[in-house]
C-alpha cells in the first residue's frame, strides 16, 4: 500500500507538471497509432566465472507529448559458474508498468514499479521460487534519431532497497542504483 502510495503521489506530480509548456519543440501526435511507442533493453555482462543477461522489452501510450505511461516485460538471467561448489543460475522473469515526463529538452523524470518472480537453479536442483516487488523513481536523457524514435538512458534509485541482510530484501538487486540504456521507436 506504501509503494501504491508514493507511485500515485509521483504520477500527480507528473500531472501538475503538464500544464507547463513543453521546452521541446516537437509537434503533439495527433493520430492515436503515432502515439505507441516500442522498444527496450538488452543488457549482459560477465565477470570472471559471473554471467548476466537480460532482455526488457517495453510498450508505452504518449497521453499527451511530454507524459508517456506503458509497461516492460522483464527476464533476468545470472549464472555463477563454481567446480568447487556446483553452478548456481538464477531466472527473474515479471512487468513493471512506468509512467516519465519529459521536464526539457529530452530530460525527463521517471518511475515504475516491478514485479519480478525468482527461482534458482543450484547443483541441477531447483529452489522454491519467490515474488519481489521493487519500485524505482529516477531521470533520464532521451536523444532523438528520428521524429519518433530515441535512444535513452536511465538513472534509478531503488527505493525498495534497504541496508538489512541479503535474506531480508524485497528486491533482487544488489545495489541501490539501476543504470539502464534502451532504444525506442
Amino acid at each position: 500500500m506504501k509503494r501504491f502510495g508514493i507511485l500515485a503521489t509521483l504520477c500527480l506530480m507528473l500531472l501538475g507538471l503538464s500544464t507547463q509548456a513543453n521546452a521541446q519543440k516537437r509537434q503533439d501526435i495527433p493520430d492515436l497509432k503515432g502515439k505507441f511507442v516500442y522498444g527496450g533493453i538488452f543488457g549482459g555482462g560477465m565477470s570472471g566465472n559471473y554471467l548476466s543477461l537480460s532482455v526488457s522489452p517495453q510498450v508505452g501510450y504518449r497521453i499527451f507529448n511530454p507524459w508517456e505511461v506503458g509497461i516492460r516485460g522483464t527476464y533476468s538471467l545470472q549464472c555463477l559458474f563454481d567446480r568447487q561448489y556446483g553452478n548456481q543460475s538464477s531466472h527473474y522473469i515479471g512487468f513493471a508498468p512506468y509512467t516519465n515526463y519529459q521536464i526539457y529538452k529530452g530530460l525527463f523524470v521517471h518511475v515504475e514499479d516491478e514485479v519480478l518472480y525468482g527461482f534458482a537453479r543450484w547443483n541441477h536442483q531447483n529452489s522454491d521460487g519467490i515474488w519481489f516487488n521493487t519500485v524505482f523513481a529516477g531521470g533520464g536523457y532521451r536523444q532523438y534519431t528520428r521524429s519518433n524514435s530515441y535512444v535513452f538512458i536511465l538513472v534509478l534509485y531503488n527505493l525498495s532497497w534497504n541496508t538489512l541482510p541479503r535474506e531480508q530484501w524485497d528486491t533482487p538487486y544488489s545495489f541501490p542504483i539501476e543504470l539502464r540504456v534502451g532504444f525506442c521507436f
